[in-house]
Parts: C-alpha cells; sequence; structure tokens
C-alpha cells in the first residue's frame, strides 16, 4: 500500500488502513520509543499515545517530506512531552571535569541492541539529551528549546552521557 492511499485511508479513518499504518510504521515507532523510556510498558503506552496521535491529526499532514518521517517526529515530540512532564535537568555537569570523548570510534563499534543496553543505564536526563543529540540529530539550541532547558545543560548532560557510555563499554571490552 502506498502512503498516498495510508494518509487517504486515515483521514477517512477507515480502522483497516489505520491498521496496516500500525504494523507499516510501529516497530520504527516503538524502537524510538524504547530509546527515551525507561521501560518497555512506558515504551508500548508512548507507542499508542503517538498512532493516537497521528490518527488525530493526519489532516495536518502537509506532504512536505514522507509520512514515515512525518509519524516519527511525532513520536519523538509525544515521548519529549511525556518526559518532559517527569525529567528535570537541573543537574548540570562541570565541563571542565569532562574529557572529550572519541565518539566515532565508540560508536561504530557498537550494536543496535549494545545501544539499547547501555542507554537504558543512563540517568533519564542525559539518555534523552543523548537521543536527541546522536541518534535524532538535533542541534543544542533546538533540543534547550524542545526541553525548556539552556543550551549548557544540553551540552554538560550530553558529554555526561558520552562520558558514561565510554566507561560502560570499555569496561565491557576489557572483560572480553
Amino acid at each position: 500500500m502506498s502512503e498516498n492511499e495510508f494518509i487517504t485511508g486515515c483521514q477517512k479513518k477507515d480502522a483497516k488502513i489505520q491498521n496496516s499504518v500500525y504494523k507499516t510504521y510501529g516497530p520504527k515507532v516503538f524502537g524510538i520509543c524504547k530509546r527515551y523510556m525507561k521501560d518497555r510498558e512506558r515504551a508500548e503506552e508512548m507507542t499508542m499515545n503517538s498512532f493516537l496521535t497521528v490518527f488525530q491529526k493526519i489532516n495536518q499532514f502537509k506532504n512536505e517530506g514522507s509520512f514515515e518521517g512525518w509519524i516519527l517526529k511525532i513520536t519523538v515530540n509525544c515521548c519529549l512531552m511525556e518526559l518532559r512532564k517527569k525529567t528535570t535537568f537541573s543537574n548540570e555537569f562541570p565541563l571542565e571535569n569532562i574529557q572529550s570523548a572519541n565518539e566515532n570510534e565508540v560508536l561504530k563499534s557498537l550494536e543496535e541492541k549494545d545501544i539499547d543496553t547501555m542507554l537504558s543505564i543512563l540517568p533519564e536526563g542525559a539518555r534523552i539529551i543523548f537521543n536527541l543529540y546522536a541518534i535524532e540529530g538535533y542541534k543544542h539550541a533546538e533540543i534547550a528549546e524542545k526541553l525548556g532547558i539552556s543550551e549548557g545543560t544540553s551540552k554538560s548532560q550530553l558529554n555526561y552521557a558520552k562520558e558514561k557510555l565510554k566507561k560502560i563499554f570499555f569496561n565491557s571490552q576489557s572483560k572480553n
């Protein structure tokens, strides 16, 4: 089924088409939700909330970019709205105490399941910032605006996450 058929069917509130949209994009949406939420139950809940939002706001889709990209953007925003309610980013980590990590070296040698496991160990604020910056590709100014924090907080949380992930990665490598 084409994206246009998905969009038209969703606009008509066709349950079969909505189910097809869920089956087609559900795994990617759930993957994003798992990266942001601490546990599987919350990730499943956010997956459902994301699709409810997609179906409710389908008439706002402007055919600018892909339908999938629009769905995934809604998913990230749903996760962030939920996390903003419960997460504080007040702990800035002093930048001078954080060593620079060679992130490309570390990230290239990780598999997706390793990243998911390692991200689950990060504190919520650091995990959110790392996801937005390193995985979703947002800039610190955009992250600060989305989360209502300063750019400095975004940068320090990212550096904290990188250092913690680097330690976890190198500790696991030395055991092998």
